[in-house]
This record gives structure tokens, C-alpha cells and sequence, in this order.
């Protein structure tokens, strides 16, 4: 992975403007330093209501009230001086052309991009996500996660050095966000850095890097397999546990094996890890 810090933020605090009875209202984001490296997978986790949307925020370069600390920056967009476009849950809100080819373009020629290169780059990002043949099909006959992929195509087109995704298969069923997220994993995989904001645990994969807030601060900075680790088995007491979050279904299976003297070593929070566990522990 590329050491390079794309964006790093240094003791950011964000409190909403003062009430007009002058009483304060608490931050919503307290002390919250990170550093993002080029081609990294940050999951971002969260329940509603811990900040993590903000924090996105603030690193993406929007402008918002009560913000304290320092935000560095070593990257660019296309559109320079505009913050890094965000995905959000529902994208059809932001989309302004009939089909995923014209909504791209139009979008880059609001950001300025220079007018002979925009229908190859809009052609080119629409094929990046796997949209290539639907180019010209009407939006409305798309399923959400379609649209989730011409959002990100945006992204592309637009040359952002980061993709940003707030909870983006919150609203589609699981086929669809399978699809959504796999796409997104390719792209990483291609050097695209992602922050990939949810609240599912089983969209967690080996050797993602995960941030998890509560109530404006960070609860874990660390590589996703330390999330689940326990001191002993039967002890309740990963951070995934103790800070309340849901496991997935793999991880309980791991974990409850473990009470059964089956230790499953690297600890599998996915289906895919827990087969390959224990087909090991078998051999």
C-alpha cells in the first residue's frame, strides 16, 4: 500500500452555532485526528447519530459550521476547489440526465471539466463500474443499486482521488448490494482509495482498516481482524462486543467454536474465511 497521506485530519472538533438562547450545544465531533493513505479501504462504522458522516464530511472538503482543528489536503479533484462528491443512500435525488451517459456528462460540465474531453471520460467511468452497456438506458428503469453505480461513475469521471460512500446499500436488498460493494472493492483494488461508510459488519473483509465512532469520537482505529479478537474464549470482551456493534454471522459461529476447543486461526468474520478456517483445522 501507498504510504502517501492523501488527507490528514489533526484534532478536529465540530460544535453546531450557539442557540439564540445563548445555550451551547455539544460537539457533534470531539478531537477526531486520522490520516488517509493513498489506495486504503477505510470502514467507517457507526450507528446514526456518532459522527461518522460528518467526519467524512469535513475530509471531503464541505463546508460546515462550528469546525475546529486542521484539515491537510495532497490531492486534487477535476474541479478544483470543490469538495470530493459523496454517495449517499439514495443518488436519484442528485440525478439531473435521463440516462447514466447524459447525467455523467452534464454533471461534469457543471464542475467545469474541459468540454472535448467530457463524453470520452463520461463513456470511459460508466464502463469502469461495469455500466458500459447501459449507457443510454432510461434512469427510471434502473434498479437503486444501477443508480448507486452511475453516482460512482460520477466519482470517476470526475477524477476523484477518493470515492466516498455514505451507507450506500442501506436501501437496497442484499443482491443489489452485493453488487454495489463488490464493484466497489475492484476499484480499490485497481488504486482507488475508499471510505466506505455503514453500519454492516458483514460488508467487513480481511485486511480492511476500520474506524468506528460513538457519539463524536473514535472508538477503534486498527485493522478489521482486531475488531473481533478475544482474550480467551467465552469472554464477551472484543471491541466489536463491547461497543455494542452486531457481529456477523460468521464471527458468533468462530467465536462459539472457540468455546468448543475449536480455534479457528486467522479469526474468520466472513464465510468465505470461516470455510477456509475450517477446512484447515480438518487437514
Amino acid at each position: 500500500m501507498n504510504h502517501v497521506y492523501q488527507i490528514e485530519l489533526k484534532q478536529i472538533t465540530v460544535t453546531p452555532p450557539t442557540l439564540l438562547d445563548g445555550q451551547m450545544l455539544q460537539p457533534i465531533v470531539k478531537d477526531v485526528s486520522l490520516s488517509i493513505r493513498q489506495g486504503e479501504w477505510i470502514s467507517l462504522l457507526g450507528r446514526n447519530g456518532s459522527g461518522k458522516s460528518t467526519v467524512a464530511k469535513v475530509a471531503a472538503g464541505y463546508r460546515i459550521a462550528g469546525v475546529t482543528g486542521q484539515v491537510l489536503r495532497s490531492i486534487e479533484t477535476a474541479a478544483l476547489g470543490k469538495p470530493i462528491p459523496i454517495v449517499m443512500q439514495q443518488p436519484e435525488a442528485a440525478m439531473i440526465g435521463a440516462t447514466p451517459w447524459e447525467d455523467v456528462v452534464l454533471m461534469l460540465e457543471q464542475n467545469g471539466l474541459e468540454t472535448l474531453d467530457i463524453p470520452y471520460e463520461a463513456e470511459c467511468a460508466l464502463r469502469n463500474v461495469g455500466m458500459g452497456e447501459r449507457l443510454h438506458q432510461p434512469i427510471e428503469t434502473f434498479s437503486g443499486g444501477q443508480k448507486q453505480l452511475v453516482a460512482i461513475a460520477g466519482c470517476l469521471a470526475a477524477k476523484t482521488p477518493i470515492l466516498v460512500l455514505d451507507e450506500v446499500t442501506a436501501m437496497l436488498d442484499p443482491e443489489s448490494a452485493s453488487s454495489v460493494l463488490e464493484q466497489v472493492r475492484s476499484l480499490q483494488q485497481s488504486g482507488v482509495t475508499v471510505i466506505w461508510i455503514t453500519q454492516k459488519l458483514e460488508e467487513l473483509r480481511p485486511g480492511d482498516r476500520i474506524i468506528a465512532m460513538d457519539e463524536g469520537t473514535i472508538l477503534f482505529d486498527g485493522q478489521a481482524e482486531s475488531w473481533f479478537v478475544r482474550s480467551k474464549a467465552g469472554v464477551n470482551d472484543s471491541l466489536c462486543e463491547k461497543h455494542g456493534f452486531e457481529a456477523p454471522y460468521a464471527a458468533q459461529v468462530a467465536w462459539e467454536l472457540d468455546t468448543q476447543g475449536v480455534r479457528l486461526r486467522p479469526f474468520p468474520f466472513t464465510a468465505n474465511m470461516l470455510a477456509e478456517a475450517v477446512k484447515r483445522y480438518e487437514i
